[in-house]
């Protein structure tokens, strides 16, 4: 009986993973997406991801992190006047919070950018940008490799992920060694499903800069995009293995351990990563493990979690058909 419901869970899931590298899009008839970027007062993303909760008239809607390039998404949007609130850091900026209109005309979905300018925490002083700061930038970047990199990045942000792509192999074609750009490069590729040019990418990145956790990241989450589970699973667990506490691996790797049958291992990934993003997608997730581990009524729990947290998502048909089909298998048992 576990097997043969296996394969309903695992497509929705399946989905919702390809959904979650560009942070809940899953956009369906009218619904409208509101995008945008976090970006510190000198211009350039916070080095770590950031929490950016969406509000509706006091309600919660949303709860998620930015992605590798400080972008954020929310899809399946209504009209009306959302509040954007973006979590600070305590060290480096403040909890930021702004408004935005979503108001679109006639039937169509429409994309509407914000993006989030942080606020600084008092008497914290944050490099202006294009002095010393594009990404930490090298004082050897030239002039030309410069201009193209922020055109690239101004092309990012107005959502136009194929010029992207152009201004940063340009950026590279001046300057080899540029590491904020191949970074950008890989994460623009991604976006475009473009996924063994991103993994390029983000293995020139690692080499520029060993040191850095991001660009590791960045391979483990695209072999698993790529549904070279064994291999982001082998990086994705050594990367948690150096920094338990980072907490951009774990959704990955639990859905890559989930996919190979891992189940075990996957509940304490997904676990781990709701505690530290509280990402509603590893809810999804997590009741496919459980109803693969034999326990339906913890799916059910992680299923009626995920629509608690969103309420507007255009799946909730299908899930709570499933909600459905896993209590009376509760019953059963």
């Amino acid at each position: 009986m576990r097997r043969k419901r296996y394969p309903t869970l695992l497509a929705l899931a399946a989905f919702a993973f390809l959904l979650a590298p560009a942070n809940s899009r899953a956009q369906q008839g009218s619904a409208h997406t509101l995008e945008g970027r976090v970006m510190l007062p000198n211009g350039v993303q916070p080095t770590n991801p950031v929490r950016v909760t969406l509000t509706y008239s006091g309600r919660h809607i949303y709860d998620i992190f930015t992605d590798l390039g400080g972008h954020f998404s929310f899809t399946a949007l209504s009209n009306g006047r959302y509040q954007l609130t973006a979590e600070g850091d305590g060290q480096t900026f403040e909890t930021t919070t702004i408004y935005a209109e979503v108001i679109g005309f006639g039937q169509s979905p429409q994309t509407f950018t914000q993006n989030i300018q942080l606020l600084p925490v008092r008497g914290k002083a944050i490099t202006r940008a294009g002095v010393v700061s594009i990404e930490e930038l090298d004082k050897d970047v030239p002039t030309r490799a410069r201009e193209s990199y922020q055109k690239g990045l101004k092309s990012a942000d107005d959502n136009k992920p194929e010029q992207a792509v152009k201004f940063f192999n340009e950026a590279i074609a001046s300057y080899a060694p540029f590491y904020a750009a191949n970074m950008q490069l890989a994460e623009q590729l991604s976006k475009l499903q473009r996924y063994e040019e991103s993994l390029t990418a983000y293995r020139k990145a690692s080499e520029l800069k060993p040191e850095r956790a991001d660009p590791y990241v960045g391979v483990g989450v695209t072999l698993v995009s790529l549904k070279r589970y064994e291999e982001g699973i082998r990086m994705l667990r050594r990367i948690v293995e150096l920094d338990d506490k980072l907490a951009a691996p774990y959704l990955s790797l639990g859905y890559a351990e989930m996919s190979t049958g891992d189940n075990r291992a996957a509940e304490t990934h997904l676990l781990r990563a709701l505690e530290l993003t509280k990402s509603s997608m590893a809810h999804v997730y997590l009741a496919n493990v459980y109803e693969q581990l034999g326990d339906p009524a913890k799916a059910v729990e992680h299923l009626r979690a995920y629509l608690k947290e969103n309420p507007q998502t255009p799946n909730a048909a299908s899930i709570n058909t499933a909600i459905e089909k896993l209590r009376k298998k509760s019953k059963k048992g």
